[in-house]
């Protein structure tokens, strides 16, 4: 896994290259699991390209290299949300929909009826993702996924021989697609989002986890 990212990271194989690299990759072991999907976000399994990564992307590149080479774990902790008011909201939404459902009866006329409480979902799914935001300190963004920065050092020690690969000045400006056609892509999904609303209202009303990550170390 760290010679298929130090050769995506290298530009010797293109984003399709580097996804089928991670996919042949078979181990049970759940550090190289999770540090497979965490990659899976950071280049595009719908259009081929060579590296597009921010200088803050590179630098998390590095770190997952750094713990690839290490004998430490990732460990996740899942942890229950506290009941907020984005839940109680869609909640009530969501039993809104249903005195509609019992009121018109499933016809074809729901589906108009759908589209407000859709656009009721988008809303939460943006208040969300603003509250999340707001949780998460940004000095975080420049040590993860070590929960801070006592483990991100007790590992580098661990690894003495490590070399971090410099951000290409190449990169930076590189982009998978335009910035109009990354909005244009959103407006599919959106329209997705508007039709089936009460099934986000119903994901977004139930308890939802969180998930704390802990880097652990075996003793030297």
């Amino acid at each position: 896994m760290a010679a298929a990212l130090r050769s995506y990271m290298g530009e010797q194989i293109t984003a399709f290259q580097f996804d089928d690299a991670l996919g042949k990759v078979r181990t049970g072991d759940t550090t190289a699991r999770r540090i497979r999907y965490l990659l899976w976000f950071h280049y595009d399994d719908c259009k081929d390209h060579k590296i597009v990564a921010s200088k803050e992307q590179w630098d998390y590149f590095n770190r997952l290299l750094l713990l690839l080479a290490s004998d430490a774990e990732i460990e996740v902790a899942k942890t229950w949300h506290r009941w907020r008011i984005s839940q109680a909201a869609a909640a009530l939404c969501l039993a809104g929909f249903a005195w509609v459902v019992i009121r018109t009866g499933f016809d074809i006329q729901l589906l108009a009826c759908a589209l407000p409480f859709g656009a009721v979902s988008l809303a939460i799914g943006w208040f969300n993702s603003q509250q999340r935001k707001a949780r998460i300190p940004s000095r975080n963004d420049a040590i993860v996924p070590f929960p801070s920065i006592g483990s991100l050092r007790q590992v580098r020690r661990r690894v003495p021989g490590f070399v971090r690969t410099r951000y290409p000045a190449a990169l930076a400006g590189r982009r998978i697609r335009s910035a109009i056609d990354s909005k244009l892509l959103h407006i599919p999904w959106m329209m997705l989002w508007l039709v089936f609303g009460p099934i986000g209202l119903l994901i977004q009303a139930l308890p939802q986890r969180e998930g704390t990550t802990r880097i652990l170390v075996s003793e030297p």
